[in-house]
């Protein structure tokens, strides 16, 4: 049995997701232990259970461990069985993080998937939404996959209830095609339960640093059980990067716009942006094919999510210091 220490690196709940996505892939065994033990609050929170349960239940897996606080579980896959799943977090925790113990063996399996999932769409210290549909989910189709994805409601702290469809076809996944160039710039700001002017002053920021490209934004207004609101844009035609920023109280909208804007100009130098890089390791390494991808700098989530991945057989991607920026071998 492999065992994966929680605690490495970065040390939080990426590396019990990465490292259950990793084992359904390759079928080995695994222990996690020491989860998240430089947390404020250590071990297994509830959102996390819920990966470990999710994650169970789509390739029969044998469980130890599994409850609230744990800071070990015992993980034992069998096959990964295509089908209709339904997963309910039950709060705000981020039903984009839940996503990523799910979706590489999904695609991996070659099989049909239909997942729902509910809980929190935009919450701190996870991808929003936007830039998981617009961004993350590009960067797997440039690989060659087949998969969609359908916001059917927002969902934020602290009541969550948002609710998400995904949807995977059996593919092949191929090398990361990059692109030096990009034609536009794109966007979504959204206001849920505020007034609309809030997405409005957030927008007009991005197009004021954006003058020397075209630009769009759209400008989005829902209602759900929390108060919400943010920006997420990314490059389109061609080079593929994002940054996403949501607002908080007391945050004027356009100092948001300006984080989202100034972001964004930051990662247009680099074949990916640091958010996507350490989500797509998982990917990369379970690809036929070999090749190099840049990103601006070292995270301590990319170097963690490295080397979980790298403690499973046959699997290996590197990191390299190359002028500014950091080449991602696969």
């Amino acid at each position: 049995m492999l065992n994966i220490d929680g605690s490495y690196g970065e040390g939080g709940g990426q590396i019990l997701r990465t490292a259950l996505a990793m084992s359904m892939i390759t079928g080995e065994d695994i222990s996690v232990t020491r989860i998240r033990a430089n947390r404020p609050n250590p071990g297994l929170s509830h959102q996390h259970v819920m990966s470990v349960k999710a994650a169970q239940e789509i390739c029969d897996a044998e469980t130890e461990g599994v409850s609230k606080r744990s800071s070990e579980i015992v993980f034992k896959p069998r096959s990964v069985d295509g089908g209709k799943y339904g997963f309910d977090i039950g709060t705000a925790g981020s039903v984009t993080l839940l996503s990523q113990a799910l979706l590489p063996p999904a695609l991996h399996s070659g099989k049909r998937f239909s997942i729902f999932l509910k809980g929190g769409t935009d919450v701190k210290w996870s991808p929003p939404y936007d830039y998981f549909e617009n961004v993350f989910l590009s960067h797997l189709r440039k690989m060659g996959s087949s998969l969609s994805s359908k916001l059917i409601k927002r969902g934020h702290y602290p009541k969550g209830g948002g609710e998400v469809e995904l949807k995977v076809e059996p593919t092949q996944l191929t090398s990361y095609q990059t692109s030096r160039e990009f034609d536009a710039v794109e966007g979504r700001a959204f206001v849920t339960n505020l007034p609309d002017h809030i997405a409005r002053r957030m927008k007009k920021e991005v197009l004021k640093e954006f003058l020397d490209v075209e630009t769009s934004v759209s400008v989005n207004s829902y209602s759900s059980a929390s108060a919400g609101t943010g920006i997420v844009i990314w490059t389109a035609g061609g080079k593929l990067v994002g940054k996403g920023v949501l607002g908080e109280k007391g945050v004027p909208a356009e100092k948001v716009g300006r984080e989202a804007a100034d972001g964004l100009r930051q990662e247009i130098r680099a074949d990916v942006d640091v958010n996507a890089a350490d989500q797509l390791i998982p990917y990369l390494a379970m690809i036929d094919g070999s090749g190099v991808i840049t990103v601006r700098k070292k995270t301590g989530h990319l170097e963690t999510n490295v080397w979980v991945v790298n403690q499973f057989s046959d699997m290996k991607v590197e990191l390299e210091e190359e002028g500014d920026l950091i080449k991602i071998i696969y």
